[in-house]
C-alpha cells in the first residue's frame, strides 16, 4: 500500500492552526505519548504524539484495519515491549518511525502521519 501523505491539522475542521502548541517536549518521557482530540460539531479528529528518544512523531489515532482508535488505554500506544505502536483492538503492530504495519491484519499498510515540528521545547502544528 502507498504511504499516506502527512496531514496538516490546518485541514481539520475545528483543529488547531499552524504554529499552535500541542504540548511541551518535556511533558513526554523518552518513549511516552500524548493523545489529542479535536471536534467541530459532530466531527471528531483524534491524533497522538509519540516521543521516540530524541525524535517525535504524530499520527491519526485510527487503525487502518477497522478504523478504530489504537490506544489500549487512553494515551498509551506502545506494545508491552515498548518497541512498536500496537492496536489495542486486534494487536496489529506498527513501526514508530514511519507507521508501517509490520504484524497483523493490516500488514503493509501505514498509519496516517500528521505534520508537526519541534521548536525548542514545543511540539507544534506544522
Amino acid at each position: 500500500m502507498k504511504r499516506p501523505r502527512a496531514e496538516s491539522l490546518d485541514e481539520v475542521p475545528g483543529g488547531p492552526s499552524f504554529g499552535s502548541v500541542l504540548c511541551r517536549l518535556s511533558e513526554l518521557p523518552p518513549r511516552g505519548s500524548k493523545a489529542f482530540q479535536f471536534r467541530d460539531g459532530r466531527l471528531r479528529y483524534d491524533i497522538f504524539v509519540q516521543r521516540w528518544d530524541d525524535k517525535v512523531y504524530a499520527y491519526r489515532d485510527v487503525c487502518p484495519h477497522l478504523s478504530l482508535p489504537l490506544d489500549w488505554r487512553r494515551g498509551h500506544f506502545l506494545d508491552v515491549d515498548g518497541q512498536n505502536i500496537q492496536c489495542g483492538h486486534h494487536g496489529a503492530r506498527f513501526r514508530v518511525e514511519d507507521g508501517l504495519c509490520i504484524e497483523g491484519p493490516c500488514k503493509g499498510e501505514y498509519l496516517t502521519p500528521v505534520r508537526i515540528a519541534v521548536r525548542g521545547d514545543e511540539v507544534q502544528v506544522a
